[in-house]
C-alpha cells in the first residue's frame, strides 16, 4: 500500500465520526468527576493511551509509583521489577546488560518499551562479541513506570507481543514546590554491584510556561554473585550518564511540551568466566571496551478539546541510538601465539509522528468513549563489525578471521517504515449492565534494504529481499460491575511482531566452515491470541485481585536455524525459519490488607508454564512459580518491610537436540527495607537484601543455558547486601 494512500487513511479515521453524535451534555461530565472524587483509584495511561481507573481496564496493569521507587530502592532496571509477579528483566550475560523485559515468557523484542510514549531502539546481537542491549539509562530520571501484560499490539503494533513497559519522565509538575520553583536530589548505594546513582533536577515555572533541566550520573561494577572468587569474576565498571530538559507552555490549543533527553553509558569488563573452555581454550585474556549513546528530541501537544476531540495528544519525535563494542582478545597457549582485536557499530535512528485522540459521544442513546489515533515511524538500521588478527610471533596482521574478511556487515543497511492505525470504544450494554470496549488497528510493515556495497562485496552470492506485511489486529474487553467495588473482567487480544529486519536479511558466510546463512522472504509474522478473565476488589483497608491467561503464539521465528547440507553448493546452509505453536498460561493473584493503622501485609503469586505445541518441551523462557509476601509497619515517621521471595525449581529443560539445559533450583530470600521521613523534604531508606546470604539464579539470566555452561557462576544473583538511599526537596 502507498503511504500516501495510507495517511489518507489517517485522516479518515480522525474524521468519519459525524460532529453531531459527540456532544456529551455537561451532567454526564459532572457525573463522571463527582465519581472520580468518591472512588479515589490509581490512574493508568498504558492500557488506552488515555487516562483511566484501573477499574476501567479490562486487563492486568500494575502501576510503579514515584514513591514505590524510592521505598524499594530502584536505581537499575532490575530493581524495578523485583517485586513484579510475571515480569523478568533479559539480562544473559555479564557484559553487555539487560535486552528489555520479560513478561509472562515473552521478551526481548517481543516486549515494547516506550519511554514517553517514544518506542526505545531495537535489540540486536550476532555472536559472542556483539549485543547492543536496551539501555534503559532513563530510570534514574523517571517519576513512574506502568507495565501491561499480555499482548497489545491492538494499541501498540508490532514488538508488543509480549505487553508494554512504560516509563513517564519526570516533568515539572514533579518538582515544582511552590507553584513557580522546586529542586530535588537523591542519591544511592549499592553494594550487590558496588553502584552508586546521584539524580538532581530543578524546575521553574511562571504562568502557563515551565523549564525543568535533570540529569543522572550512576557509577556501577559487575553482580558480587554469591560464592564466587575474586578471581573468576567477569570484572566490570560501568558509567552512566543521562541529561533532561523539558519545556512547557500552555497556549489556546492546549499545553506545548518540548524534551530534549540524552543518554551515555561506558563500559569495560574483563572477562574471565568462559575463557579457557570451548572455542576459547587457548584464550588468556578477553576485554571488552563498550559504550553506548543515544539521544531523543520530543515535541508533544496536550490538546484542548477542539471539536469532537475532547483530549488527546499528539507527539513528534526524533531518536538515535550508537552501540560501539571493542574486544581484546590474546591466545597465548597457541604455538604461534595471537593478538585480536574486534570492533562492532550498530546504528539506528527513527523519526516518527503520532496521535492519541478521543471523544465523549451519545450514539443511539448509550454512551461511548471513543479512542483513536496513529503512528508512523521510519527506522534506518546499520551495523558494521571490523577485525584485525595479528600474529605475534611472525608479526603478521590480517583482516580475515575463520573464512570471514572484514569489514562486513551483518545485514544490508535497511529503512523499516511502520504505520498503525488504531480504534477502540467503550459503552455499556445496558443499566449496570457489563461494559464492553471493542477495538481494532491496521498495522503495515514495509522493510526496504538499500544500496549496500559492502554487502554485496562480503556475501556475493546471498539474495536479499524486501517485505512487506499488513495485519488487522482486533481486540475485545469485557468489564462487569459485581459490587460497587469490585468487578470481574474478561479480555481477548491479538498479537503481532513482523519479520525483524536481521532474519529477513542475514549475512553469514564461512568458507573455512563450508557455513551460509540465507535470507527467506516468506518469512511470517509472529502472532498471538491471549484470552484473560478475572476478578479484582478494593475497599478502604484492603485490595485484592485472581486472573487467569491463556496465551497462544504462532509462527515463532528461530534465528539463524540449521537446514542441513546443501548437495549442490556443497555448504551447510542456516536460515531464519517459522515455528509452530507456543503455549503460555497461567496464573496471577494477590492480596493486600491493612490490618490496623500500623500494620499491614501484602502477597502476590503468580503460576505459569509454556509448552512447544510441535515438540512437546516445556519453554525454557517461563519463570516457575514464584510467591512474594510482605510484613509492613508503618507509623507517622517511618516504615518498615519483611519481603519473602519464594520460587519453585524448574522442571528439567532440553533443548532441541535434547541435550539437557539448566534449570534454576528452586529458593527462597528475605529482605528487609526501612524508610525515614525525617520531615515533609527529606527521606532515607535503607534496605538489607537476600539476608540468609543464598546463592540462586532468576530464570531470565540463565534460559536456554547448557547445565554446564562455564557462565552460570557469574550469573548468580548477589548474596547479601545492603543498599542506601536519601531523597531531599527543597
Amino acid at each position: 500500500m502507498k503511504l500516501t494512500a495510507i495517511a489518507g487513511v489517517v485522516a479518515g479515521v480522525v474524521s468519519f465520526i459525524p460532529q453531531s453524535t459527540l456532544a456529551l451534555p455537561q451532567d454526564v461530565n459532572e457525573a463522571e468527576v463527582n465519581q472520580q472524587e468518591t472512588v479515589m483509584e490509581t490512574i493508568t495511561v498504558v492500557a488506552h493511551r488515555q487516562p483511566r481507573q484501573l477499574s476501567e481496564v479490562a486487563g492486568t496493569v500494575s502501576i510503579i509509583s514515584e514513591e514505590d521507587l524510592q521505598r524499594n530502592l530502584v536505581i537499575n532496571a532490575a530493581d524495578l521489577v523485583r517485586y513484579q509477579p510475571g515480569v523478568d528483566l533479559d539480562d544473559d550475560n555479564s557484559r553487555f546488560g539487560n535486552s528489555g523485559f520479560r513478561i509472562r515468557g515473552i521478551g526481548g523484542n517481543r516486549t515494547a518499551v516506550v519511554i514517553d510514549q517514544v518506542p526505545v531502539a531495537d535489540h540486536f546481537s550476532v555472536g559472542s562479541y556483539s549485543n547492543t542491549g536496551r539501555g534503559l539509562l532513563e530510570l534514574g530520571l523517571a517519576s513512574r513506570v506502568e507495565i501491561l501484560r499480555g499482548p497489545a499490539s491492538t494499541m501498540y503494533g508490532s514488538k508488543a507481543l509480549g505487553g508494554v513497559v512504560a516509563v513517564h519522565l519526570l516533568d515539572a509538575q514533579d518538582v515544582l514546590r511552590d507553584g513557580k520553583r522546586g529542586s530535588r536530589l537523591q542519591g544511592g548505594l549499592h553494594s550487590d554491584s558496588h553502584r552508586a546513582n546521584i539524580t538532581g533536577a530543578t524546575a521553574f515555572a511562571d504562568g502557563g510556561t515551565s523549564l525543568l533541566l535533570a540529569g543522572a550520573l550512576q557509577y556501577g561494577e559487575d553482580v558480587r554473585s554469591a560464592d564466587l572468587s575474586a578471581e573468576k569474576r567477569d570484572a566490570q565498571h560501568r558509567r552512566q550518564q543521562a541529561i533532561l530538559l523539558r519545556a512547557a507552555t500552555d497556549t489556546q490549543f492546549g499545553e506545548w511540551q518540548f524534551t530534549l533527553d540524552a543518554l551515555n553509558e561506558s563500559r569495560d569488563t574483563d572477562i574471565q568466566s568462559i575463557i579457557g573452555s570451548g572455542r576459547l581454550a587457548a584464550t588468556t585474556s578477553l576485554i571488552g571496551d563498550d559504550s553506548r549513546q543515544q539521544h531523543r528530541l520530543l515535541g508533544e501537544l496536550d490538546m484542548a478539546p477542539l471539536g469532537w476531540v475532547d483530549r488527546g495528544s499528539w507527539r513528534i519525535y526524533y531518536q538515535a541510538s550508537e552501540i560501539e563494542q571493542d574486544s581484546f582478545e590474546q591466545r597465548m597457549l597457541l604455538p604461534e601465539p595471537l593478538d585480536i582485536e574486534r570492533l562492532f557499530d550498530f546504528e539506528q535512528v527513527t523519526a516518527g509522528v503520532g496521535a492519541d485522540l478521543e471523544s465523549d459521544a451519545y450514539i443511539a442513546g448509550t454512551r461511548h468513549r471513543i479512542g483513536y489515533g496513529f503512528e508512523l515511524a521510519s527506522s534506518t538500521l546499520e551495523d558494521q563489525r571490523d577485525a584485525a588478527q595479528t600474529n605475534l610471533t611472525t608479526g603478521v596482521t590480517t583482516k580475515t578471521l575463520l573464512g570471514e574478511t572484514f569489514p562486513l556487515r551483518d545485514f544490508p543497511r535497511s529503512r523499516v517504515t511502520e504505520l498503525g492505525i488504531y480504534i477502540h470504544d467503550e459503552f455499556q450494554l445496558w443499566n449496570d449492565g457489563p461494559v464492553v470496549s471493542p477495538g481494532l488497528r491496521y498495522e503495515h510493515y514495509r522493510l526496504r534494504t538499500q544500496d549496500d556495497a559492502l554487502f554485496a562485496e562480503r556475501y556475493p552470492n546471498s539474495e536479499v529481499t524486501d517485505l512487506t506485511h499488513d495485519a488487522w489486529l482486533p481486540k475485545l474487553g469485557v468489564i462487569w460491575s459485581v459490587t460497587d467495588n469490585s468487578e470481574w473482567f474478561a479480555q481477548y487480544a491479538r498479537g503481532y511482531r513482523a519479520p525483524p529486519f536481521s532474519d529477513v536479511n542475514i549475512g553469514l558466510y564461512y568458507p573455512q566452515f563450508n557455513v551460509l546463512a540465507i535470507a527467506n522472504p516468506d518469512l511470517k509474522a509472529e502472532r498471538g491470541y491471549a484470552f484473560e478473565t478475572g476478578f479484582r476488589g478494593r475497599d478502604t483497608d484492603s485490595s485484592w485481585s485472581l486472573t487467569a491467561y491463556h496465551n497462544r503464539y504462532s509462527e515463532f521465528i528461530q534465528s539463524r536455524a540449521s537446514l542441513g547440507f546443501d548437495p549442490v553448493r556443497q555448504l551447510l546452509i542456516f536460515q531464519s525459519i517459522n515455528r509452530e505453536k507456543v503455549v503460555i498460561e497461567g496464573i496471577e493473584g494477590n492480596w493486600e490488607q491493612r490490618w490496623n493503622s500500623s500494620w499491614s501485609t501484602a502477597i502476590t503469586a503468580e503460576y505459569s508454564r509454556g509448552e512447544d505445541r510441535e515438540s512437546g518441551r516445556d519453554i525454557a523462557d517461563v519463570a516457575p512459580p514464584r510467591v512474594i509476601a510482605e510484613l509492613q509497619y508503618q507509623s507517622s515517621t517511618w516504615d518498615t518491610r519483611l519481603i519473602a521471595t519464594a520460587v519453585r525449581g524448574q522442571r528439567e529443560l532440553f533443548d532441541e537436540s535434547d541435550a539437557p539445559l539448566f534449570s534454576t533450583p528452586g529458593y527462597a530470600t528475605i529482605d528487609w527495607l526501612s524508610s525515614w521521613y525525617l520531615n515533609d523534604d527529606l527521606n532515607v531508606t535503607v534496605g538489607l537484601f537476600n539476608l540468609t546470604d543464598r546463592k540462586y539464579w532468576r530464570n531470565a539470566r540463565v534460559s536456554g543455558l547448557s547445565e554446564n555452561d562455564p557462565s552460570l557462576p557469574v550469573l548468580a544473583e548477589a548474596g547479601r547486601s545492603i543498599g542506601f538511599a536519601a531523597y531531599y526537596r527543597f
